[in-house]
């Protein structure tokens, strides 16, 4: 009985794959063509929700008035600007870290981005990894390489091509988001927030288009 139900289980399967779109793979021209498109400086919002290391209270702040940027296809990179790294210290366990942490200024977290297919249906694939963010902090007398790696809980989203072609492909109702993952000095790990087992502080960024 349950080798039938498998069996049509796959059945099905084959079935529903049959009926999904068909994706084709990109020529650099096509890849540079949509990058023209999506080349600018896009005002937006961050909604930032995070786990307070102190009351364990999970707050939000807004912060209006910035920018996400994208390079054309040479540099292939992308730019969440004046992000408010100054929050983190809101989640950090370390208090001497967590004091050096809130006197930082607001600056840019970089990330590449990639074209990485496209399907009948007009649509193309396009993935963000966002590159560890290296701070060199004073704190208990010395100083610390610190390095914060940040995810993106969307790793690879879908954009219309007439939206890419039309300049409008990161409209109001698209958002970003990052996620601090983990703290090291160095190789050592300081801190992490990604374990999904464990019950530890969080800190979502999300930024919103055009607000």
């Amino acid at each position: 009985m349950k080798n039938l139900l498998f069996s049509v289980l796959a059945v099905a399967m084959l079935a529903a794959c049959d009926r999904g779109p068909t994706f084709h793979g990109l020529t650099e021209q096509d890849k540079e063509d949509y990058a023209q498109g999506i080349m600018g400086e896009y005002p937006g919002r961050y909604s930032i929700i995070y786990t307070d290391r102190q009351t364990k209270q999970t707050n939000r702040e807004d912060i209006d008035d910035v920018t996400f940027s994208v390079s054309n296809l040479t540099a292939h990179t992308v730019i969440f600007n004046g992000f408010p790294l100054r929050l983190l210290a809101r989640v950090v366990d370390d208090p001497e870290l967590s004091q050096a942490l809130s006197a930082l200024p607001d600056m840019g977290l970089t990330g590449s981005y990639a074209f990485v297919k496209e399907t009948e249906a007009g649509q193309v694939g396009w993935t963000l990894e966002m590159h560890p963010v290296a701070l060199s902090l004073t704190y208990g007398g010395q100083q610390h390489n610190i390095v914060l790696h940040f995810g993106s809980l969307y790793t690879s989203i879908t954009l219309a091509k007439g939206q890419i072609q039309g300049g409008t492909a990161f409209g109001q109702d698209r958002q970003l988001s990052l996620e601090l993952t983990d703290i090291y000095e160095g190789d050592r790990l300081l801190q992490s927030f990604n374990d999904a087992w464990e019950e530890r502080p969080v800190f979502l960024a999300v930024f919103r288009f055009g607000l």
